[in-house]
């Protein structure tokens, strides 16, 4: 779990991700925090001394894809994935999607934009989400209807060789790992899921031009 000033989602929520992570049976929590300014680094060392719970940490922000790439280098497990703290994914889903990577699924996704989807989400944010989404289906051919849902999981041998290959340290990182794997000929599995947005979402207006820049970046090195 990528963690960057998360203190109040990790108060209220991490107690119920650890029950249901522990039902799993051998599996284990790395809790990511990036350079923090609140109390993360001091509720995830006191989280850290539970079973199966470790902490990786940063003096300084790195940015949440660097904060996923490292942990997925110490990472130990057959399937590794991650998910957001907010939990606007219900954690009940993480079951599902272990089940299917260990069934054959490379890469499993949660997808906000399926028939199948309910999402609770403001306008705005959701017209910026799907304009976001068809530039990428439309300049580089992507046949996902989600790429930024911070809900993704993988088979431990393709994660920690293709992470190596990911450029972006930032938000970027969930849709280049998808088109990346797109461009191996994996189709990645796009999971339904309930979504609702949290008011303590750290997407901020601003890093639309992040997207952007990003997005252009991304064409022209292709």
């Amino acid at each position: 779990m990528p963690l960057y000033n998360e203190e109040v989602n990790l108060k209220n929520n991490f107690k119920r991700i650890y029950s249901v992570v522990s039902k799993i049976g051998n599996s284990e929590i790395i809790l990511a925090e990036d350079g923090s300014t609140d109390s993360t680094l001091k509720l995830s060392k006191s989280y850290s001394k539970l079973p199966n719970v470790k902490l990786i940490t940063s003096s300084k922000k790195l940015g949440r894809g660097k904060a996923i790439k490292n942990a997925i280098k110490i990472a130990k497990g057959n399937v590794i994935g991650y998910m957001d703290i907010d939990l606007a994914v219900p954690i009940e889903y993480l079951i599902k999607a272990v089940s299917l990577v260990e069934t054959g699924n490379l890469m499993v996704i949660g997808s906000r934009y399926t028939k199948e989807s309910v999402i609770h989400r403001r306008v705005k944010r959701l017209v910026a989400s799907k304009v976001y989404n068809y530039l990428i289906n439309f300049i580089f051919l992507s046949k996902v209807h989600d790429h930024q849902c911070g809900f993704k999981f993988w088979s431990s041998k393709f994660i920690k060789k293709e992470a190596k290959n990911i450029k972006d340290d930032h938000w970027f990182f969930d849709t280049e790992i998808i088109l990346r794997s797109q461009k191996l000929g994996i189709v990645p599995y796009e999971l339904p899921i309930k979504w609702t947005e949290q008011k303590s979402s750290k997407v901020k207006g601003s890093d639309i031009n992040y997207f952007l820049s990003s997005i252009f970046k991304k064409f022209i090195s292709r």
